[in-house]
């Protein structure tokens, strides 16, 4: 309800106040998120008044609640705008979608934004947009027409105009930090024709939109390094030193990477929560994340005509969504069939469509299932009549004494 419901809600009672911040354990909420759940009782289109209660454990917390919350003043809010991948892809978005095309424009719009409000110096501003702008046409995100002149004059410098490129226009489409497009367009432009699956997880890894990434402890280090070392001739981005500021953010990735190639080798949850320490829950989001990052990838490698790869990323991308090795991609395109039904019908030597087609409907409902089996045979244009179809059960039921088993 804290998000913004509005739904009638006489009483709030806020039991707790605390929240788990990672590294920093529990911390108290921020007084804005505490006014905002408050503020969820006594909506004015269901009641007259409303009730916020909140909860402590002892006077003496009561009094501390009552100053930080109660008497607290909120905190300040600052312009999103001002975090710099927050503006190029702004910027970008703003230009490709012909909002603003002038110098003079992009300012003008700028200067209307509670950023401009909250940050007062507008030189400053100016200086920040024009080094976004330059970096954007660095990137061949952006064209100005300063590019198809030999001499340009003050007064053209000052009214500038900028067009958004076909790469450009697509990467803003994708709401993908130009940034993180700049760095994809560059490594799969030095890719030949394919890539390592490895080199591909680990490029979106390395992504500000993967983050937070999985953190390398201390006592990980070396087994990180060592597993990714198999890997190295096919990465797709430069190690970084040692001793950079960067190399403990890649040696992030390479973890993220890693845990993302175990699960399309087929390990299960258990193994990446022993081996990563990553929960299913948190599992689950970085393999949402990467999927969108490798459509991302496929997108920009059609506009750079990486035709390829493009191959590489689709089937890559079935494989994260369903964690299973290569080999099962062509049973996985029957409905019903995912992880663990194709490696029990590959395992029995039923491998391809064919083989499906062929096989004894009867081993098919002992591996998978009756129903399943009925459905997979149907799909490959076979109608199977259920009732000719014996199955041993091979089930015992009541608890088996060890002497009889």
């Amino acid at each position: 309800m804290a998000a913004g419901l509005d739904l009638p809600a006489f009483r709030t009672i806020i039991k707790d106040v605390k929240r788990y911040a990672g590294k920093f354990g529990m911390q108290y909420i921020p007084v804005l998120e505490y006014l905002q759940m408050a503020g969820r009782a006594g909506r004015p289109k269901y009641d007259t008044e409303g009730q916020a209660i909140c909860i402590a454990k002892s006077e003496s917390e009561k009094e501390e609640l009552w100053i930080r919350y109660i008497e607290g003043q909120p905190e300040e809010i600052y312009s999103k705008l001002a975090v710099e991948p927050v503006l190029r892809t702004y910027l970008l978005s703003l230009i490709a979608t012909k909002v603003v095309n002038t110098k003079q424009e992009i300012l003008a719009f700028f200067q209307e934004t509670f950023w401009a409000m909250q940050y007062k110096d507008m030189y400053k501003l100016e200086q920040i947009i024009d080094r976004m702008l330059h970096l954007l046409v660095e990137w061949d995100f952006l064209k100005s027409a300063k590019q198809s002149k030999d001499f340009v004059s003050a007064h053209d410098l000052k009214n500038e105009t900028y067009t958004s490129t076909p790469l450009g226009t697509r990467v803003a489409e994708l709401y993908l930090d130009p940034l993180t497009a700049y760095k994809l367009v560059k490594a799969i432009q030095k890719t030949k024709k394919t890539a390592h699956p490895f080199a591909l997880l680990h490029l979106i890894s390395n992504t500000l939109e993967m983050r937070p990434l999985l953190r390398t402890k201390t006592r990980e280090i070396e087994l990180i390094q060592k597993e990714a070392l198999k890997y190295e001739s096919y990465l797709l981005e430069k190690e970084p030193s040692l001793y950079d500021p960067e190399y403990e953010d890649f040696l992030d990735s390479l973890k993220t990477a890693l845990m993302l190639h175990a699960w399309i080798e087929e390990k299960d949850e258990q193994y990446l929560l022993e081996t990563y320490d990553t929960r299913p829950g948190e599992t689950r989001a970085k393999i949402e994340i990467g999927d969108w990052l490798l459509y991302t990838l496929s997108e920009l490698a059609k506009i750079v005509e990486q035709k390829e790869l493009m191959k590489e990323i689709a089937k890559l991308r079935i494989r994260l969504k369903n964690g299973v090795k290569e080999e099962l991609l062509l049973l996985l395109k029957l409905e019903g069939i995912g992880r663990v039904r194709s490696r029990k019908m590959f395992d029995n030597r039923i491998r391809t469509i064919t083989d499906v087609k062929n096989a004894d409907p009867a081993i098919l409902a002992q591996l998978i299932g009756k129903k399943i089996a009925i459905d997979i045979k149907k799909q490959v244009g076979e109608e199977i009549d259920e009732t000719k179809i014996l199955v041993s059960e091979h089930k015992r039921t009541g608890q088996m004494s060890l002497k009889k088993y």
